[in-house]
């Protein structure tokens, strides 16, 4: 077989390297740097916990509350380009508990996946400790949290006080913490330079600053793994994808003196962060934007490191940090489209985007996915639902 895969950021390289993986000849094309969307500075967090789409009941709400707030969580670009607003209202649409229900089935598989995957790489660094949710409001609020969690299936442990004053680097301001038992997190870049590097092991080609059109292409089978460029690389089929660009801020600080020893989701800072060598990566903000955005906005960075700044120990006079943003693809339904495409084209289009926060921890599972339809082996009916047909059903 021999297959084309249109993007290389973490979802093409990994589909490249498990289809080279299974004998495919593989030529990997991308439009080269700066793009690669966010899959080289992000957070890094493999999250088998979060298989709740994110268009999900109460999400309108706490949107329009971070939008009032400024609290850095979710943002509208003062230039987010057109369809944004008949985007949004389809969103909406789909916060729903039947949008749950149908999406996350197949999204707990290919996050479970993943997080085997991954795992079994032993050239993969790994943190050893899994991932706390860290909470400053109350620990009610962190045990209704843990209840939530529970009641869709994800693993939760409540960690005593004594042992979340025992974690290096958190302030008095952690009143709580849950561990989701089974997250853990990676370094995003050397995932993504693994996962290359598996695929050219194999044999597979990558070629930088090129762009195609899909309708006229010498291959068995495509795989558009294009992130927020999706929609562009697949419009000359006359298919409409409903992906919108979320920018994300994060910044690599160097100089902890106490590093924590595991990566953890600041709840109420609205913040990620994982410790990667000797920086501290923080991450976060979810800005409907242009996928061309790779603006650095100067205060957001700033308010970034504040609000951690509330939970972690972060010197004031820090040096040589690294700032970095990037789009995430996000979906209209919060889950990705993974499968073929009505045919439109003498080859068949596979496309595996609109993965939206949790890109690198679906990444693998999204792979294995790719592969098997691209071979044309039986899947399951909860990874099927992952289909683009169900945009049009």
């Amino acid at each position: 077989m021999r297959a084309l895969v249109i993007g290389g950021g973490i979802i093409g390289a990994s589909c490249a390297a498990l289809l080279a993986e299974r004998g495919a000849e593989v030529r990997v094309v991308d439009a080269g740097a700066p793009r690669f969307g966010t899959s080289l500075r992000n957070a890094g967090h493999i999250v088998v916990s979060h298989s709740i789409p994110f268009a999900a009941p109460g999400m309108v709400r706490a949107g329009i509350r971070s939008l009032i707030t400024s609290d850095g969580a979710f943002a509208l670009s003062s230039r987010p380009g057109r369809g944004t607003l008949p985007w949004l209202i389809g969103f909406a649409r789909k916060c729903t508990t039947a949008n749950v229900e149908a999406l996350q089935p197949g999204l707990d598989l290919l996050l479970h996946r993943s997080a085997e995957l991954i795992s079994a790489d032993t050239e993969i660094v790994r943190t050893k400790h899994g991932l706390w949710q860290v909470f400053t409001s109350s620990t009610e609020r962190a045990s209704h949290e843990a209840e939530h969690l529970r009641a869709h299936g994800v693993q939760v442990r409540e960690v005593p006080v004594e042992e979340l004053r025992g974690e290096p680097g958190l302030t008095q301001r952690a009143v709580a913490a849950i561990e989701l038992v089974e997250d853990f997190g990676v370094d995003p870049e050397q995932l993504w330079m693994r996962m290359r590097a598996r695929s050219q092991a194999r044999g597979a080609i990558w070629e930088d600053g090129v762009e195609l059109d899909l309708r006229d292409q010498d291959a068995d089978v495509v795989v558009v793994a294009a992130g927020a460029w999706s929609p562009a690389t697949v419009r000359s089929l006359g298919v409409d994808l409903p992906i919108r660009a979320a920018k994300g801020y994060s910044v690599s600080i160097p100089g902890i003196e106490h590093m924590p020893t595991r990566p953890m989701l600041l709840m109420d800072q609205r913040t990620a962060l994982n410790p990667l060598g000797d920086r501290l990566r923080l991450s976060a903000r979810y800005e409907i934007t242009g996928p061309d955005d790779r603006a650095i906005v100067a205060h957001r960075i700033a308010a970034l490191i504040e609000r951690a700044r509330e939970v972690v120990d972060i010197p004031r006079d820090v040096a040589d940090v690294q700032p970095w943003t990037g789009v995430r693809p996000a979906s209209i339904d919060g889950a990705p489209y993974i499968g073929f495409l009505p045919q439109r084209s003498a080859t068949p289009v596979l496309v595996a985007t609109g993965h939206g926060m949790i890109g690198t921890a679906l990444a693998a599972g999204t792979a294995d996915l790719v592969t098997r339809l691209a071979f044309g082996d039986d899947v399951d009916e909860r990874e099927a639902r992952l289909s683009p047909a169900r945009l049009l059903a």
